[in-house]
């Protein structure tokens, strides 16, 4: 508990005010003969709530915020974002485009089947697949941005590989966590969700080309018990990009989609371009 003196219009000490220091609220106010020492009524302040039994009641002069659920992570633009508490308003795009051009599919376990120094394969590249594949082959541009914005809870909630997340012991815990951060994104976006299937159809599409294309696999290993659906195989070539290029390649893709998203639904006006 902390004191804070009240001075009147002459500059004299009339009074002492108590603040909780954690909310800083005021918890009481009262007043001093002028002249007196601010240390010696403090003292005395101090010996008389020591010796009273009746509680201290709380007064809030200015309305407190609820505090936030769980702590805060750092964003690429310096905000906080708290994901166990998301708001949509705190949901940005070019947040989501630069953490996921910076986190790796499967784990960091791939490479380039030409490029022996290409071995960082982006969720962002990932994602801007889905959306062509949603658009250009499945012929369903009204959920092209669904496509491109899929994955984008993983750039607050991270993401696990695939043999963690359909683990039960940790399937419950984490959905919930991703899908408390995936209607924030929706309500950001104002998206359709959940998701409709053809954005599941694209993702396991687009992971079966990168399974071919970019994964390393032993022959020599026994490969059954595949966590991924490859009926369909993206015709899609994957470049690897780098991070910054990838970031690059995920905003342009998403300033083309916002372009003729109105077609299909209503855009935020924070959105607009």
């Amino acid at each position: 508990m902390t004191t804070q003196n009240i001075v009147n219009d002459q500059g004299e000490l009339v009074g002492e005010r108590r603040i909780d220091p954690i909310y800083g609220a005021v918890l009481s106010e009262e007043p001093i003969a002028v002249g007196r020492s601010t240390a010696l009524t403090a003292l005395e302040r101090d010996e008389r709530y020591r010796n009273t039994e009746a509680p201290i009641t709380y007064s809030y002069e200015v309305f407190q915020k609820p505090p936030r659920a769980g702590r805060y992570m750092h964003t690429s633009n310096g905000k906080k974002y708290y994901p166990l508490d998301p708001r949509a308003e705190e949901v940005h795009i070019e947040v989501v485009a630069h953490h996921l051009a910076t986190r790796a599919r499967y784990n960091g376990a791939t490479q380039h089947p030409e490029f022996e120094d290409r071995i960082f394969y982006s969720v962002a590249e990932h994602s801007v697949l889905v959306s062509h594949y949603i658009e250009s082959v499945l012929g369903k541009p009204e959920f092209a941005l669904e496509g491109l914005l899929h994955d984008g809870s993983e750039a607050y909630n991270g993401d696990l590989i695939r043999p963690l997340k359909y683990d039960p012991a940790f399937r419950a815990p984490f959905q919930h966590v991703e899908a408390l951060n995936e209607i924030a994104g929706a309500q950001r976006f104002n998206l359709l969700y959940p998701y409709p299937d053809v954005v599941k159809i694209a993702d396991e599409a687009v992971t079966a080309a990168e399974v071919e294309q970019i994964i390393v696999t032993d022959p020599a290993e026994d490969w059954s018990g595949k966590l991924h659906d490859d009926s369909r195989v993206a015709p899609f070539r994957i470049d690897m990009l780098l991070p910054f290029a990838a970031k690059q390649l995920f905003l342009r893709r998403y300033e083309q989609i916002m372009k003729t998203r109105h077609l299909y639904r209503a855009v935020p006006s924070a959105l607009a371009l």
